[in-house]
């Protein structure tokens, strides 16, 4: 072999091992690149089913607080599938006072990270605020208000709060309003204006901008938004109303409805009824001079009353006539049509007895007189989108929950309890209003409030 062939075999020989050693190479990265691709893949898939079991979590929190802070009724656990091969499973134990151990698995390909919360929860009714006005509250000219507590009969309790929650819904208060608690707009947008001598000797918390100095209190504008329209009409008030309509018809009279009569009493009467009765009318008319009706229960327990009124009638008390519901005398009546509810006389409750009207038309409460201090003994409900008058030159104390009509106080009256209206405001006179802080006991219209307690990742 010469030397040109041998020099030959040697570079034939480099270069195979040379191509063996880039194809070991070029293997070795096509391997590693493999392996690194897995973890990017495995890590991507355990980020995602930890967001999925954050999602489990968030959904359940959202769910217990709509069931009232209640497992019963309840459908657990709480699944949901987001997408193919992605979903979780939250399961819910209660742990007593109030608390509850939220476990979540999320799930993605095939991944899996479990997560487990313990979470308060916290059930507050509607009526934490004496006047809310959903699309705005209004007074000028002197306006007291303040609060009180019917349980503890403490008084001037400085909580005799104003609030209103659709977006671009303003408080304005002009005269003399002196508001002895706080100014709050929660929807987007919502302005408040002090002026004139009116004060607020609380704080003011609003989400638009603030107009006037004389507030007492801490000022905070461009608050983030926590309420919408949606929130005005917490307990559906067209559905509530029509319900019980309903609800009573079908109870007392299946299919077949009586005759409507027209109720009135004649001049100078005095009416006492002490066995439960059921009255179906056209018209309730107390309208005579004089005339006097009792509603009497039993002393011990109650007595239940109904009177519905058909075809728009109106129920009426004059001013020289009264209603008085004593000894236990539960009352409902329910105004079918839009008939007004028009009250210019004498209304007596007193602390054993209530009151409860459904209707879908106009209130008219200028009463001469009014007994009982207990708001949620008197209870209205208005579907309508007319008017609801509180005022007259007496005592009233009542929870008014008309989210679609606009609630006016007049004339020289003190009304106790809470109100709810489409707007809020004054027309005449010098009335004061005191927000019963008994009802924040009440859990009417509630939502359940989550708090984290703790947090923890299983794996």
């Amino acid at each position: 072999m010469n030397a040109h062939a041998r020099e030959s075999g040697s570079l034939l020989l480099v270069a195979l091992f040379l191509i063996l050693g880039i194809g070991a190479m070029v293997a070795a990265a096509v391997r590693m690149a493999g392996v690194e691709t897995l973890k990017t893949i495995e890590a991507t898939q355990g980020g995602r089913a930890l967001f999925l079991a954050e999602s489990g979590l968030e959904k359940t929190k959202y769910l217990l607080g709509n069931h009232l802070c209640d497992l019963a009724g309840m459908t657990l656990p709480v699944t949901d599938q987001l997408a193919t091969g992605e979903s979780f499973s939250v399961n819910m134990i209660s742990l007593g006072n109030h608390q509850f151990q939220l476990d979540a698995t999320g799930t993605a390909k095939t991944a899996q990270r479990k997560v487990r919360e313990v979470v308060s929860c916290t059930l507050k009714g509607m009526w934490g605020t004496g006047l809310i006005g959903c699309q705005g509250v209004t007074m000028g000219g002197t306006v007291v208000t303040d609060a009180i507590d019917s349980d503890t009969g403490q008084t001037n309790l400085n909580n005799g709060d104003v609030r209103t929650i659709n977006p671009g819904a303003p408080i304005i208060l002009s005269g003399n309003v002196n508001l002895h608690g706080d100014a709050m707009t929660t929807g987007a947008g919502s302005n408040l204006s002090v002026s004139g001598s009116s004060r607020i000797y609380g704080d003011a918390h609003v989400t638009g901008t603030i107009s006037g100095t004389s507030i007492d209190g801490t000022k905070n504008s461009g608050m983030n938004a926590t309420t919408t329209a949606a929130d005005c009409d917490p307990l559906n008030v067209t559905a509530l109303v029509s319900g019980n309509l309903t609800a009573y018809l079908s109870s007392k009279y299946g299919g077949s409805l009586p005759v409507a009569t027209h109720y009135a009493p004649a001049h100078n009467t005095s009416v006492t009824v002490n066995t439960a009765t059921d009255y179906y009318v056209n018209a309730f008319d107390l309208s005579n001079n004089h005339v006097t009706m009792n509603l009497q229960g039993p002393g011990t327990g109650t007595r239940n009353f109904n009177i519905y009124v058909t075809n728009g009638g109106a129920f009426t008390i004059a001013n020289t006539s009264s209603l008085n519901l004593t000894n236990g005398a539960n009352l409902t009546i329910y105004m079918a049509g839009g008939g007004d509810f028009d009250i210019k006389g004498t209304l007596y409750i007193d602390s054993t007895s209530s009151l409860t009207l459904y209707t879908t038309g106009n209130v008219d409460l200028e009463a001469q007189g009014y007994a009982g201090n207990l708001a949620e003994n008197f209870k209205i409900y208005s579907s309508g989108s007319g008017t609801v008058g509180l005022g007259g030159g007496a005592s009233l104390s009542s929870v008014v929950y008309a989210p679609m009509a606009n609630v006016t106080m007049l004339g020289n009256s003190i009304l106790i309890g809470a109100l709810r209206g489409r707007i809020i405001s004054k027309d005449n006179g010098t009335p004061d209003f005191y927000y019963d802080e008994d009802l924040k006991d009440s859990t009417e219209g509630g939502k359940g409030f989550i708090t984290g307690i703790s947090w923890q990742e299983l794996y």
